[in-house]
């Protein structure tokens, strides 16, 4: 019987196990090394999500806070002057550069005083104002956040209603506006490409490092993380997935609510970029491996040979003893079984 055979079956053997353990730990390294990068490239950008939100959150608040602060207490029985309401506003457009006009809306909806930085300042002018949004929404005691809009076709605005707290039953309107959000979100990078942008409850965009795409007032709800919206809990950011952006390229994306405005901020990164080292380590485990199969061929070679080789010998041998050659001497020296 040929040696062939069995020498083949040592040198297979060897191989598929040693390239199986090769391979089975070059792929559970490149699984848990997708993962570990996902989830760390995630939690970076949930991060500056999570921060740009806050500081957002934190102005609108701020802004609230101090247009609430801005009503005096009543100086005659019959509530405050509208000469006072004046030096209040005037005092708080001073104090507050956002704001660009703050109006005073008695408890029927009419307008009492005017205060603005680009138009005439108005006391008493009487305007029926009782079936606008800002007032029916904020008369029920609630703040008002308006839908953002552009003058000009240059910077962001918003509308903003705090109700008058007390028997007066007034509102306070006042018009801010947004561009510090754009400051914040200009702010943002992630490593070349990425970038942070803000949308409202209905996907519109409000905030983006392209200032084109805002003015336009680009419809993101159709991007497949901002239609999760939807379903996702309005107090808790979601954590890093895959998403497209608005060319269909791959993003990593993570997002972070603006809750008490309803938006939503998005950090993201084509993922061609953010994956870029884990491919670069992905190739080098391939060529690591691709060397490891080829030595352990040779290494399978050597092996087998080692051990077919006595048991030739043995063949042989014993072949010859069957042939009546009684004197023949097997030499082996392996020093183990054989």
């Amino acid at each position: 019987m040929s040696h062939q055979p069995l020498f083949r079956k040592y040198v297979v053997v060897f191989v598929v196990l040693v390239s199986g353990a090769l391979t089975t730990s070059g792929l559970l390294q490149a699984f848990f090394a997708y993962q570990e990068n996902q989830a760390a490239l995630g939690a970076l950008q949930h991060e500056k999500a999570a921060s740009a939100a806050g500081r957002i959150a934190e102005f609108i608040d701020e802004v609230e806070r101090l247009v609430a602060g801005a009503l005096s207490a009543p100086t005659t029985p019959d509530g405050v002057r509208p000469e006072q309401r004046r030096n209040d506003f005037l005092r708080l457009i001073r104090q507050v550069p956002s704001i660009m006009e703050v109006s005073y809306l008695d408890h029927d909806g009419r307008e009492q005083v005017r205060i603005s930085r680009l138009d005439l300042n108005v006391i008493g002018s009487q305007t029926d104002r009782a079936h606008d949004d800002v007032f029916v929404s904020a008369r029920q005691g609630a703040t008002y956040y308006g839908p953002v809009y552009f003058q000009n076709a240059s910077e962001p605005y918003m509308i903003l209603g705090v109700p008058e707290r007390g028997s007066g039953g007034g509102v306070i309107v006042a018009e801010v506006n947004l561009k510090f959000i754009w400051d914040v979100v200009a702010q943002i990078r992630v490593g070349q490409a990425g970038f942070a942008y803000v949308v409202d409850n209905a996907g519109q965009l409000v905030a983006h490092p392209d200032i084109s795409l805002v003015l336009r007032r680009a419809d993101l709800s159709a991007l497949p993380q901002v239609q999760v919206l939807d379903s996702a809990p309005p107090a808790v950011g979601g954590g890093a997935s895959i998403g497209r952006d608005l060319q269909a390229r791959a993003v990593l994306t993570a997002r972070e609510p603006i809750r008490s405005l309803g938006w939503w901020v998005f950090v993201e990164q084509p993922l061609e970029e953010a994956f870029a080292p884990l491919a670069a380590s992905l190739v080098r485990t391939a060529i690591l491996l691709i060397v490891g199969l080829g030595l352990s061929v040779l290494a399978s070679l050597v092996l087998a040979r080692r051990m077919v080789t006595p048991i030739r010998a043995l063949q042989a041998g014993a072949a010859r003893v069957g042939a009546g050659g009684l004197d023949q001497r097997i030499d082996v020296h392996t020093g183990d079984e054989l």
